[in-house]
């Protein structure tokens, strides 16, 4: 079976209704080009696909993904370099018995990270998955030793000496090692104690990380802290949701993506697109999504006007899913067309400031051994 990340399939799971709906302002920019379908590599092999991707320059952007081969064989990583004419694969070394990459972040042409997880099958045990961290020193992909268990879903480049990744737990890296740091939980004495899905970090004292947790059973919460430099503090979140990803502007200006819960199991799961105003989270209302619904995966800012989210769209008949973006031009949430050849499952967005080149990643569902995507806007 394909692996999946944490629960973001359109399940439908009854929550709080949402505290507010605002309207963030801004200089509006206008959503320049068109989004068209990129050649990439890939192997020819039962299903690769694309979670995650970072645009630092026009001429340095890093995808990564996994890939799964034919039943019985482990599962390998895989990344792709785009040098400003194509994209190119990378080699990724294959650790324990199935490695996957859910998060990549370059802080420059020679220092970047990619993170995921690593399987292996001890003597005596059951499978182990641990956190593991590959990081790119301008010649190639290495493996960085990670403490603790589970999974980084996502991580942040600051510097050589400065990273931070996120998953079950948040982990820092100092320029010798990775540690676990200890931050506050959005619910103590709860069912679940949560897990991180994503994390920005726009400098040292400006990082945001979001995820979701249980606050009692059947029923999911979003939960948001932020680092000042010093310190971890908890932040509240509108009820009612669940997130997935989370860019930076300003102090005063980000975003996180997700889902609105539906009150009902006969209602459908919409886009929730969250602002943080520099005083507080307030859900900013997008378009409806017909049929189906569907939901946002990604997010990514170049400006205050000019922000992508995108994620998968919920059809009733085959191909089952459509892509998804959305873009914010400062004063409202449009939704933009996407290439739909091959039933295109979007899962990150990349739109750094000081490029032109916005890039959407996923894999295309539809096509026989699914195959990777990468959609361009230029």
């Amino acid at each position: 079976m394909r692996p999946r990340r944490l629960p973001r399939a359109l399940t439908l799971t009854a929550t709080a209704t949402i505290t507010a709906v605002v309207a963030a302002t801004g200089p509006a920019v206008a959503a320049a080009g068109a989004w068209s379908a990129v050649p990439a590599p890939h192997p020819d092999v039962q299903f690769t696909s694309l979670q995650a991707v970072d645009g630092r320059t026009d001429t340095d952007a890093w995808a990564v993904g996994y890939v799964q081969p034919p039943t019985a064989s482990p599962t390998y990583p895989i990344s792709l370099h785009w040098n400003g004419t194509a994209w190119t694969d990378v080699p990724v070394p294959l650790q324990g018995i199935g490695t996957l990459l859910w998060g990549v972040s370059a802080g420059a042409a020679d220092d970047a990270w990619a993170v995921g997880s690593v399987s292996t099958h001890p003597p005596g045990y059951h499978i182990v998955v641990s956190p593991i961290a590959m990081h790119w020193n301008g010649t190639a992909w290495s493996p960085v030793s990670v403490p603790g268990g589970g999974t980084l879903f996502g991580v942040a480049a600051l510097g050589p000496n400065n990273a931070w990744a996120v998953g079950d737990t948040v982990k820092h890296w100092d320029g010798t090692a990775w540690t676990s740091v200890t931050t506050p939980s959005p619910n103590p004495g709860g069912v679940g104690a949560g897990s991180f899905t994503a994390i920005t970090a726009r400098s040292a004292n400006d990082i945001w990380a979001v995820g979701s947790y249980s606050p009692r059973r059947h029923v999911t919460a979003a939960f948001a802290i932020h680092y000042d430099g010093t310190a971890w503090s908890l932040v509240p979140m509108p009820t009612g949701l669940q997130v997935w990803s989370v860019t930076s502007v300003s102090a005063t200006d980000a975003w996180v993506v997700g889902q609105i819960n539906p009150p009902t199991v006969q209602d459908t799961i919409q886009p929730a697109t969250v602002h943080w105003n520099g005083t507080a989270w307030s859900v900013v209302a997008g378009p409806a999504i017909p049929g189906n619904g569907g939901y946002l995966r990604g997010v990514s800012a170049r400006a205050s006007g000019d922000v992508w989210a995108v994620g998968p769209q919920a059809l009733s008949d085959i191909p089952y899913v459509a892509p998804l973006t959305e873009h914010w031009n400062g004063t409202q949430w449009t939704q933009v067309a996407a290439p739909a050849d091959g039933a295109p499952d979007l899962w990150a967005v990349s739109a750094r400031p000081g490029t032109t080149h916005t890039w959407a990643v996923g894999n295309r569902a539809a096509v026989v051994t699914g195959t990777p995507l990468i959609l361009e806007r230029h």
